[in-house]
């Protein structure tokens, strides 16, 4: 039993970089009604930057580990986002109207892009990161298997519960929330009241950047590393989340997000890790045929929260 509430609590932390990736997903999507597979990639990106950095600050401010890394986090969110300007401004919004598959060509192009420039930036090599934070805290002293989490997952668990309530806040009570709602319902409506729908267009997918490079940056943290080709399947894994949790609804989006990162750490547990994608996969795959609008929103309800 204390063995499935580890994994538990591992899901939970797996469950925080999907839980992002999603709720990006959904604000971009809820506006332009169309597939976008980046989110992975910028990931990832964030990542890299995140290891890079830290270590070549590392090595200008020796004995230092805890400043290089909040700086390399600083500089990576910051630079993703002002690429994540850029992609809005060149990509998103020109696209956004078409109503085809356009975002979805696009996005996907950018995706390989992006990976391409990781792996031919770092040499096709994986970078890693010493562990930091990495001291034990036991939730449960049991001799045979004491229940415990480290120091840094406390502090990314916390982070997240915080940066999911001021999200939820934000999209709810904020002008911008309300400008998003009204453009998630009807995007040609929204500029007949007057709203600007080009700047809502490129400001939506800047703070979608800024939670995709946020969860790269994490998982650079929390893991040491990050793989240049897993951006597409993240994208992927996300996309799938943001159609089981309802297409337009932020807390849907963390919902699937939760059940996609407990059902991963459980097989990953319990059954041969090979199989995991491939099974995750089928399952959400399954559950889009069972719940074709969604289990936690409807894909027709823009602006649930």
């Amino acid at each position: 039993m204390l063995y499935f509430f580890q994994q538990s609590l591992n899901g939970l932390q797996v469950s925080i970089h999907y839980a992002l990736l999603a709720v990006a997903y959904v604000l971009v999507h809820a506006i332009t009604k169309q597939a976008n597979l980046v989110f992975g990639s910028l990931a990832t990106w964030a990542g890299y930057i995140v290891i890079n950095w830290a270590l070549v600050l590392m090595l200008l401010m020796p004995g230092k580990t805890a400043l290089p890394v909040i700086l390399a986090v600083i500089v990576a969110i910051v630079s993703t986002m002002a690429l994540g300007y850029l992609i809005g401004r060149i990509v998103i919004r020109p696209l956004a109207r078409q109503g085809t598959l356009s975002i979805l060509i696009a996005s996907l192009g950018l995706a390989i892009v992006l990976e391409e420039f990781m792996r031919l930036a770092n040499h096709s090599r994986e970078v890693w990161l010493m562990p930091i934070l990495n001291e034990p805290l036991v939730l449960y002293a049991n001799p045979a298997f004491p229940l415990q989490l480290t120091t840094l997952q406390v502090l990314i668990l916390s982070f997240a519960f915080l940066l999911a309530i001021g999200v939820a806040s934000f999209i709810k009570w904020h002008s911008f929330g309300r400008a998003w709602r009204a453009a998630a319902d009807d995007l040609a409506m929204a500029e007949l009241c007057g709203i600007n729908t080009g700047w809502l267009v490129i400001a939506t997918f800047v703070i979608a950047t800024t939670l995709a490079a946020t969860s790269g940056a994490l998982i650079a943290i929390q893991y040491g590393s990050i793989t240049f080709y897993g951006g597409l399947i993240m994208s992927l894994k996300t996309l799938f989340v943001a159609i089981v949790g309802g297409l337009s609804s932020v807390g849907g989006a963390c919902a699937g997000a939760l059940l996609l990162g407990m059902t991963e750490t459980m097989w990953s547990a319990y059954f041969d890790l090979e199989y995991r994608d491939a099974m995750t996969f089928l399952a959400l795959s399954l559950l889009m045929v069972l719940f074709p609008t969604g289990i936690f929103g409807q894909a027709t309800d823009a602006g649930r929260v």
